[in-house]
């Protein structure tokens, strides 16, 4: 990869911290994208954007030692990850490759996966068409994106822009992320004949204004993070806890998208 895109390499900077401070998070909502889509014992599944492997496990123990699922990740970091969480599981196949078109042949997937990825990809709505291409005739896809962040959060990231150099805009999202109805919409018109909409929620809890200043490094907040120079981030997190009420237990609401290729 000679040139990553500018969140690629975010998230492959923050691979090591990644779900891997202490907080529940991407794991508990990947199990729910797993419950949702039903994974057969057997069936072949793509995870598209695998990062640490919050879906990709999961959905690997579903379909059993006789299924086959690939996990694909443009960011290397990420993809080492995913490779070190799943040792043992031989049914499992991890490398580099790109959400937004994966390689691979029509029809090459029973159930294809994206936990909280597809809102980063330069076209959303392309992306659908491609996985459901990739689907078999009675295939499905499943993806999650965000329905609301605690209020407390985006407080938080107003906290540290006072502090960072040149603070990255907030993240225009595609208006397919709207709302449910419009996340229905856009499954149907990337021609999957039916689609559901669900809601899963999850509650994380940090111990200090620290630990939430390490997790928003974690993950795409690291963007900001990474913007505060150090002789700014104590100051920044003496902030945090001053100016956001404890307890610190955020919760995080998503929203899962579960779209069948035919009836």
């Amino acid at each position: 990869m000679s040139d990553p895109s500018p969140i690629v390499r975010i998230f492959d900077e923050a691979s090591d911290a990644y779900d891997n401070v202490g907080v529940e998070f991407f794991r508990p909502l990947g199990v729910e994208l797993v419950r949702a889509v039903e994974p057969k014992p057997g069936e072949r599944v793509l995870d598209a954007g695998c990062g640490t492997g919050a879906v990709l496990v999961p959905v690997a123990e579903a379909v059993g030692s006789g299924g086959y699922v690939v996990g694909i990740d443009l960011a290397p970091g990420m993809v080492a990850r995913s490779q070190a969480t799943a040792t043992g599981l031989d049914q499992v196949v991890v490398q580099s490759g790109d959400a937004q078109q994966p390689d691979f042949p029509d029809g090459s997937f029973d159930v294809i996966t994206s936990g909280l990825v597809l809102f980063f990809l330069p076209d959303p709505p392309a992306a659908l068409t491609a996985y459901r291409k990739l689907l078999t005739p009675r295939g499905r896809l499943a993806f999650s994106c965000f329905a609301q962040h605690d209020p407390r959060y985006g407080q938080a990231m107003k906290i540290l822009a006072r502090f960072a150099d040149d603070a990255p805009p907030e993240r225009k999202l595609h208006p397919m992320f709207d709302s449910a109805e419009s996340l229905h919409a856009a499954a149907l018109t990337a021609g999957f004949a039916s689609a559901e909409v669900s809601e899963a929620t999850v509650r994380s809890e940090f111990n200090d204004a620290a630990h939430l200043y390490e997790w928003i490094g974690s993950h795409g907040g690291r963007e900001m993070v990474d913007r505060i120079p150090i002789s700014r981030r104590s100051v920044a997190i003496s902030h945090l806890a001053s100016e956001i009420p404890e307890p610190l237990d955020f919760t995080t609401r998503i929203r899962i998208v579960v779209a069948h290729r035919t009836p």
